[in-house]
């Protein structure tokens, strides 16, 4: 019963390219600032929002036609598809280094071979990061150190950039042992692939 109640009252939000009605959590927040439109990925920003999926195909459709105005009432240029897109995929790699950080912090990560290795024999390991620059060697030798790896994995950045973001100097693979952390982490990843040309 308590679940069914939570469910009802899960906040939605409208796409104004698609009209498709989502939770707060599957679309994008977009509010008015003194420029032009903002992309307030962390939802903190002020004002009157207007709401759009992280796909281009609704991005399109919410820039064009004055959709944009009309949802923030608000009369204003809709920047280019091309602009909104690099800025979201800048945004969401910005919220996955933000979900390292904090995992790292919590003790919730294993960076570098030996302990990722460790993490993987102890069936600890709910997600692979892997750096681009990475070898084929390394990836090999971690995916192949038990029977079976975990079917989400990621490549994320450089080594160095990586290793920043879970407080190495580098760090060619790490992995996430708690499983919120690395749902969170995929979703996330998982955004960017309805943006072109957008990598984690």
């Amino acid at each position: 019963m308590r679940t069914r109640g939570a469910a009802a009252h899960r906040p939605q939000r409208t796409c104004i390219g698609c009209r498709g009605v989502f939770g707060k959590d599957e679309v994008v927040r977009i509010v008015a600032g003194p420029a032009g439109p903002v992309i307030d990925y962390r939802e903190k920003l002020p004002g009157r929002a207007a709401y759009v999926c992280p796909r281009t195909a609704c991005i399109e459709r919410a820039l064009g036609r004055d959709c944009l105005s009309r949802a923030l009432r608000i009369r204003m240029a809709a920047p280019s598809g091309e602009g909104f897109r690099e800025a979201l995929a800048s945004a969401i790699r910005d919220k996955i280094a933000s979900l390292l950080a904090m995992a790292t912090k919590a003790g919730m990560t294993a960076s570098g071979y030996s302990a990722v290795e460790d993490a993987l024999q102890k069936d600890r390991v709910a997600m692979l990061v892997f750096a681009t620059d990475c070898s084929p060697g390394t990836r090999e030798k971690v995916l192949n150190s038990v029977p079976q790896a975990p079917a989400r994995q990621l490549t994320l950045s450089t080594k160095e950039t990586l290793g920043k973001m879970t407080g190495r100097e580098q760090a060619g693979v790490v992995a996430i042992t708690d499983r919120g952390f690395a749902d969170a982490v995929w979703r996330e990843a998982e955004r960017l692939k309805g943006l072109p040309n957008a990598h984690p």
